[in-house]
Parts: structure tokens; sequence; C-alpha cells
């Protein structure tokens, strides 16, 4: 794909976490980090014992709150609270570990260096929106703590939109709050092959992968960038 390719373009939507806010720990800081901030009230149960339990308690939530049964808050809650309770622990421990939780990504997810300037780039000539997979309730901290709703003209958190990406109606969804332009005149762009790139391909938009971190290779056909810079390249345009 090259700049020829992209006249017809008005519309450009990023994703969020990997993509305009970078995770400087890898999850398993994170955990640990947390398991530690608790180890003496969780004993005996080891951070490897924890974690097993709760991935496949967080698992089985965030497929119910895909379905609509439930909303993010409480799937967020319960993770924590059905673990405990599987660990035969005291409970009352589960707000204080998702508050935990939620602090220590808020601390480490932090925008690149470049995400501001690319935006600002970007809006000038294009309508630009964010679209991410998530809780509303934490996805909107991020949003919030870095003040990126105003360098956009939407965004638009996959519970809110009840369509979580790849599912193509969660892009249709974006389209509406971009003011419905037609998919071809459309650039999604991504870091997840198949959240965001596949997705935004069975939607009929453009996507431009980022693959910053050297991932596996997308098709043939998807223009990639290795940074976020490279998309103004791409667009001919000039920094702000």
């Amino acid at each position: 794909m090259s700049s020829h390719n992209l006249s017809q373009i008005t519309t450009v939507i990023f994703d969020m976490d990997g993509t305009l806010i970078e995770h400087t720990w890898r999850l398993e800081q994170i955990c640990s980090e947390l398991f530690n901030r608790f180890a003496g009230q969780l004993a005996p149960v080891t951070e490897e014992e924890f974690f097993d339990c709760y991935w496949r308690k967080s698992t089985d939530l965030w497929f119910m709150m895909i379905d609509q049964i439930i909303d993010g808050e409480t799937a967020a809650r319960y993770g924590y609270i059905n673990t405990l309770r599987t660990l035969e622990q005291d409970v009352s421990l589960a707000e204080p570990m998702l508050n935990t939780w939620q602090a220590l990504v808020l601390e480490e997810a932090i925008p690149f260096a470049d995400t501001y300037p690319v935006l600002r780039s970007v809006r000038a000539k294009y309508t630009t929106g964010i679209v991410t997979n998530g809780f509303t309730h934490f996805q909107r901290q991020k949003i919030n703590k870095y003040h990126l709703a105003s360098e956009v003209d939407f965004t638009l958190v996959s519970e809110e939109a009840g369509y979580h990406k790849p599912d193509p109606r969660i892009f249709t969804a974006a389209l509406e709050l971009a003011g419905r332009p037609q998919p071809h005149q459309t650039i999604y762009v991504g870091d997840n092959l198949e959240a965001d790139i596949h997705g935004a391909l069975a939607a009929g938009i453009t996507p431009i992968f980022l693959n910053a971190k050297n991932g596996p290779a997308a098709p043939a056909s998807v223009r990639c960038i290795r940074h976020l810079t490279e998309l103004l390249q791409l667009l001919d345009l000039a920094v702000l």
C-alpha cells in the first residue's frame, strides 16, 4: 500500500493499548508486585496458585461480560472474589487487590513519546478516534488520565459498544461515531494482528499494523510500520 492508495481516506482510528499507550512492565511483573503486597494475608497460597486460579475465573467472567450478562466492573471485581473463595481466602481482600492492580497498571502504562504529536498531526487533516477492547470503567481511567479524549474526535470502549474486537460490529459502531465514513475511507492503526488487523479487514477498513516489537508478520497486503511517526510519512503529514 503506497500513499496514492490513501487519497480517499477521511478517517483514522487508533487502538489504544500497545499503540498509543506503552505498557512499561511485563504482565508477570505486575502480577508479582500485586501478589507480594498481599502475600502475608494470602499465605500459604503461592503466587502461582493464586494466578492459575485467577486467570481461569477472569476468563469466564470476561466472556460473561462479552455476552452482556454482567458489566465489566462486576466482572473485574468478581475475578478476585471468586478466586479468593475458591482458594478459601478472605474475600474482603478482593476490593483492595483490584484497586492495587488498577493503580499499578495506571502507573506503568504511559503514552508513547510520539503519541500526542501523531494524534495532533493526523487530526489536523482527518477525523480521528480511539477504539479499545476492555472494561469501560478501567479503560476510561486510562483515557482520562492522559486526556486522550481531547486529542481525538471520539473514543469507544468495547464494553460500551457491546462488541469486542475483532468483531467487525465494533468497527461499524466506530464509523457511526466518526460521522459515517465508508469503510474504504477509513484507516485503523493497531498492534494486535487478530483483534486489530483481522478485525479491521473483516469490516472492510484499511488496517495498518504497528509492529513495534517485531512480532508475527501481517498478511502481505497489510502495510506495517515500526513506529507511530511512520504513519505521518505514510499520510504525507508534517509533525505539529
